[in-house]
């Protein structure tokens, strides 16, 4: 089974739910025959087979909307994903409740790789129905694409909430903090080369690599910029920690302690940080202090 199927049989169970045609089918029996052999081929897969029936419903029966989602569907199912959508947006412009519609929509238009218009149409499905788990995996997978990278966190982050073990939600979470971090980085590098953030930064990648030398040269040269920056000397002194020299290492922790604390009153990235909001230190904005707003949301 392609990789189409595989996502196509989840999105079936949405036949059972789809709007019945008015009543003008019930009343001839050529037409409701045509629409149970359609029911039919879609259930088993032969999407082919049904566009032809689900043509001549729809030319019978013009503007239904629960009709003229199942040709839509019936044609993304067999990958002609061009001819689905002005099915999929004429069933939605007839009735905008239409929650698979939209969905079907969403999904066309990135198999077509156009990523942007697949965000309203799945914005949509999610205002029906919030708990949608596949129409959020498939919105916060074009934002990511977009490189909208903080709502896809956003999106990612709910997924995560509504079902934790699902692997794709954590997995794009991680993608989408990881887009966020360098992204971070490289505004803090074209802001302030060489500050103290920028600096200290380069010197913690060093210190988790082992690299011990180079994270010390770094974080000594962070202190000669800012000598009351919190953190520096704990991280000094971790080196002479793991480089067997806690003699000096409790020189440094002591310096670290006669800093003067943040001041919390107001909510500033470092408290944000230290008390593990770090979802609120991602959104930040950066136009008040916008080194320090790199630094941290780039560690949080």
């Amino acid at each position: 089974m392609g990789t189409r199927m595989k996502a196509a049989w989840p999105l079936l169970l949405c036949i059972a739910l789809l709007p019945e045609p008015s009543s003008s089918l019930a009343q001839s029996e050529d037409l409701a025959t045509k629409s149970q052999r359609a029911k039919e081929f879609m259930a088993e897969g032969k999407f082919a087979e049904a566009i032809p029936l689900y043509s001549e419903l729809n030319h019978a029966l013009p503007n239904n909307p629960g009709l003229l989602l199942n040709l839509g569907m019936a044609l993304h199912m067999a990958g002609d994903e061009r001819k689905s959508i002005p099915q999929l947006e004429a069933a939605v412009k007839l009735d905008p409740n239409l929650g698979p519609a939209w969905l079907f929509l969403g999904a066309a238009r990135l198999q077509l790789g156009d990523a942007l218009e697949a965000v309203e149409p799945l914005r949509a499905v999610l205002r029906l129905q919030p708990d949608h788990q596949e129409a959020r995996l498939m919105l916060a997978g074009a934002l990511l694409s977009l490189e909208r990278n903080a709502e896809a966190a956003q999106e990612y982050r709910k997924l995560a909430d509504l079902n934790p073990a699902s692997s794709p939600a954590w997995y794009g979470l991680g993608r989408s903090y990881e887009a966020l971090s360098i992204r971070a980085f490289h505004q803090l590098e074209k802001t302030a080369p060489e500050s103290a953030y920028w600096l200290a930064l380069v010197a913690e990648a060093r210190l988790r690599q082992q690299q011990f030398t180079s994270a010390f040269y770094l974080y000594r040269r962070a202190l000669e910029n800012s000598p009351a920056m919190r953190g520096l000397h704990e991280a000094v002194a971790e080196i002479y920690r793991q480089t067997g020299h806690p003699d000096w290492a409790s020189v440094e922790e002591e310096k670290e302690r006669k800093l003067s604390p943040p001041d919390c009153h107001s909510h500033t990235f470092e408290c944000d940080f230290q008390e593990g909001h770090f979802e609120r230190v991602i959104a930040a904005a950066t136009e008040a202090n916008p080194e320090e707003s790199y630094y941290w949301r780039l560690r949080a």
